[in-house]
């Protein structure tokens, strides 16, 4: 035995089937110590942990120390461990190895280490490195292996840990799309993940780009920047941020941000750059969508303003044109000679330019509205029985002069839709029926039910269309070749239909044939009619003229003599209105010309009725509804709107506020008269 007090068994392992003596000339591995040099050194192992052992080849007894027993979790052996005790507490698989270590030795003066898992006694492992020498006597022959052995069991899973940290978080990284990088600042010298490639579409490489390589991605407009901030980062050493944009090689363009910070080596003073990259154009992409939807909304919002502005502007003059036409043509009813008929056809020829200028204004606000989104659409239950009998009879000057028929077929079901804007397509559609249609010609409407959808159907006996005009049916200000053709129009009613229909979820279709007519189709979601559903007349209130009959009577009052009050800075829309109601001798009417002497005179004059422009020079007409409602005795009077402000949201503004109704200018003289009659009664 040593004079080692326990060996260790960790070597024995490679001693098998060792031959008794060696061929090689003896080297004494170990030397001889004095007895406070061999404390020394039994204090350090003790210390250290380190397991001693000695193995002898003429018994093949393995003695060991104190911890090497500990390591294996047995009693101290004073007789030492057979070489098969030994074995067993080997890993079958580090076998091999051991004995590859101790035949290595044997042919060696030098020290072989080995590291294998040895089982302890409760059957966990612990990983042992082990270094041997061999001990010969004077003829150099093998007496005994002589080693040491350090548990590295803690160590080993301080690094799988430490490995298994690292591969979560390299695959998280993977999974986030995260690049990163290494950069030495002193030789340039950098390493990347496959990441970094992939994020500029290139296959990974075995090693990383170099800087020329680098920048060569960069999108040119971005390249000086990012130069600028490589310059910074090895000047100051900063933490950065930073975005810019690479270029793929098939050209695609991506945006990437990179984080960095330095890490300096203490000792050396050795600096070098870590960072991560990763892809960031779904971000710059929806940034960039929500500058062009901001930019969108503020155009739209000038285009509205402007069109609503122009619309007021082209609606006043628009109002004197219209509105003395009408006078005229009323003084000129009923006197039958030459010179009246004369200016009763030229005054007809300024009230038709001046209608289809207003035709062309409105059709032009209403498919701005639809493109804009600014236009409201409510969907509702729409019998269509009641919408087609309202509609039809405003085509009957129309169907005289061109000498057309219009029939209604069944027309029993019940639409979702909004029914002013569904008028406003039948209506449409109907004219244009009987102004392309041959004289003598019919157009019949019909509706029809299939599944959850109904169709509508206008049919024409007219001109038709080729293939070629179906193709360009329904863009704005395309007659389709028909700009000489003695019917009016501008091309834009085709394109507010079918935008009106989709608004309203439904679709528009088509069938034509040159010389033989055509059929449009629109297909809306059905409806079941439902109680308390407004009739269409009244569904339109606030768009016309005219208001609902429950309405006239409650504001209709028995006796003589009812007064208006009509607020309008205009001398000419003020002269109209006054050159209609001096036809109705029970009503009297006042002008003021602003909304100061308007306030004040309503107060004064408590009038039945307040007529009210929502422009004027020194407040707009939703201060004076304010004002009026603030004191009891103005707050109950009825204030309808006369404006020439005709955009959606500027009727739906004023009625939100409390305003009766809303009537744009150029004023409909019938239905002024109408309407004046269903509040006050007929004329006596």
């Amino acid at each position: 035995m040593s004079t080692d007090r326990h060996p260790s068994p960790l070597e024995a392992l490679g001693a098998t089937g060792l031959p008794d003596t060696a061929p090689l000339p003896l080297q004494p591995a170990v030397t001889r110590l004095g007895g406070e040099s061999k404390s020394l050194l039994a204090l350090a192992v003790d210390l250290g942990h380190i397991a001693v052992w000695r193995h002898d080849l003429a018994t093949h007894r393995v003695h060991c120390n104190d911890q090497a027993c500990q390591v294996l979790g047995i009693e101290p052996r004073p007789q030492g461990l057979s070489l098969d005790e030994v074995r067993a507490f080997v890993h079958p698989e580090d076998l091999p190895q051991e004995l590859a270590s101790a035949q290595a030795a044997l042919a060696s003066d030098h020290p072989t280490d080995v590291e294998a898992r040895y089982r302890r006694s409760d059957g966990s492992w612990r990983h042992v490195m082990t270094r041997r020498v061999v001990e010969r006597d004077g003829q150099g022959k093998a007496q005994a292996f002589v080693g040491v052995a350090l548990d590295l069991t803690e160590r080993r899973n301080v690094e799988l840990a430490l490995r298994s940290a690292t591969e979560r978080a390299a695959l998280a990284a993977r999974g986030t799309g995260l690049g990163t990088w290494e950069l030495d600042l002193q030789t340039g010298n950098a390493i990347w993940d496959e990441q970094m490639w992939t994020l500029r579409g290139r296959p990974p490489q075995p090693r990383a780009m170099v800087e020329s390589e680098r920048l060569a991605c960069v999108h040119p407009d971005d390249l000086e920047r990012v130069k600028r901030f490589l310059h910074e980062t090895q000047v100051t050493g900063a933490t950065v941020d930073k975005e810019f944009r690479v270029v793929w090689p098939d050209g695609t363009v991506r945006w990437l941000a990179s984080r960095s910070l330095d890490l300096r080596d203490e000792a050396s003073g050795a600096r070098r750059r870590v960072g991560v990259n990763w892809d960031i154009t779904d971000k710059h992409l929806a940034e960039a969508a929500g500058r062009e939807r901001e930019l969108a909304h503020r155009q739209n919002l000038a285009k509205s303003k402007f069109l609503s502005r122009m619309s007021h502007e082209l609606r006043t003059p628009l109002n004197a044109v219209l509105g003395f036409s009408q006078l005229l043509l009323v003084d000129e009813k009923g006197v039958d000679e030459p010179a009246a008929n004369a200016r009763r056809r030229r005054l007809e020829q300024i009230r038709s330019a001046g209608q289809h200028l207003l035709s062309l204004i409105d059709d032009v606000l209403d498919l701005s509205s639809l493109e804009g989104g600014e236009m409201r659409i409510t969907l509702q239950p729409v019998p269509l029985r009641e919408l087609v009998a309202e509609t039809l009879p405003m085509l009957a000057p129309l169907c005289d002069k061109h000498g057309v028929t219009v029939h209604s077929g069944e027309v029993g079901t019940t639409a979702t839709a909004d029914a002013t804007r569904l008028r406003q397509v039948l209506l449409n559609l109907l004219t244009n029926a009987v102004k392309y249609n041959r004289a003598g010609g019919t157009v019949i409407i019909e509706s029809l039910q299939r599944g959850t959808e109904v169709r509508i159907r206008v049919s024409d006996t007219g001109q038709g269309m080729s293939e070629s005009q179906l193709a360009h049916l329904f863009e704005p200000f395309n007659r389709l070749g028909r700009e000489g053709d003695a019917s009016e129009g501008t091309g834009i009613g085709l394109a507010i239909v079918k935008a009106l229909v989709e608004h309203m979820g439904g679709t528009l279709h088509v069938q034509s044939s040159v010389g033989e007519g055509s059929v449009f189709e629109v297909r809306l979601a059905a409806a079941t009619a439902q109680a308390g559903t407004l009739p269409c007349a009244e569904q339109a209130a606030g768009e016309g003229a005219l208001i609902s009959s429950q309405a006239a009577a409650e504001l209709r009052a028995p006796g003589p003599g009812r007064r208006l009050l009509y607020i309008e800075d205009n001398p000419t829309n003020a002269l109209i209105i006054a050159e209609l109601l001096a036809r109705r001798s029970d009503l009297t009417l006042e002008v003021a010309v602003d909304g100061t002497r308007g306030v004040a005179r309503a107060r004064a004059m408590l009038p039945d009725l307040i007529l009210l422009d929502m422009q004027l020079p020194d407040f707009d007409g939703f201060e004076v509804l304010r004002q009026l409602r603030q004191t009891p005795t103005t707050a109950a009077i009825p204030c309808i709107a006369l404006s020439a402000n005709a955009m959606p949201e500027d009727i739906q503004r004023a009625l939100q506020a409390g305003l009766a109704d809303y009537w744009t200018k150029p004023l409909d003289f019938a239905a002024f008269m109408a309407s004046l009659e269903a509040r006050f009664g007929p004329a006596p």
